[in-house]
């Protein structure tokens, strides 16, 4: 059985092994309308091997970004333009800005992306992966929306 572990702002932690479970954990978190980024890890006898880091707690948008094989990459639904500006989502407390190519995901999709991974313990289908965002890039001329906001 594969397990995976969740974690969230330094502090959220969970353990799932069933599709189901990430509502429970991912719901609340969408709900509270804060943005932070949750680690979604696969654990294989014990061990760390791929997942992905998805972003939650905005209304209208998100990030799926999986680490893996084939190859990791960013969530891209069909049809979702790029956000007008960056998006501040909170790492383990700290804001950290996610470019408007990164957050071309709903959050309903997102969210959905993340039970099909622990379903299918393999990289979720019906969107396409940016596999050549660089995520280490620093934006230029763009507006910056606040966890504050």
């Amino acid at each position: 059985m594969t397990t995976y572990e969740v974690t969230w702002l330094g502090t959220g932690h969970a353990v799932v092994t069933d599709p189901s479970q990430i509502d429970e954990v991912l719901g609340p978190l969408q709900e509270a309308g804060q943005p932070c980024v949750v680690d979604v890890f696969r654990y294989r006898d014990g061990r760390p091997d791929g997942g992905v880091q998805v972003g939650v707690g905005h209304a209208h948008r998100s990030f799926v970004l999986y680490f893996g094989e084939p190859d990791g990459g960013y969530a891209v639904e069909p049809g979702i333009e790029p956000w007008g500006c960056d998006i501040e989502f909170s790492y383990g407390g700290q804001p950290t800005g996610y470019d408007p190519s990164e957050t071309r995901i709903t959050p309903g999709r997102a969210i959905a992306l993340v039970r099909q991974l622990v379903a299918t313990d393999s990289r979720p289908a019906g969107v396409d992966w940016d596999e050549g965002v660089d995520s280490n890039a620093t934006p230029t001329d763009v507006q910056w929306e606040s966890l504050d906001a």
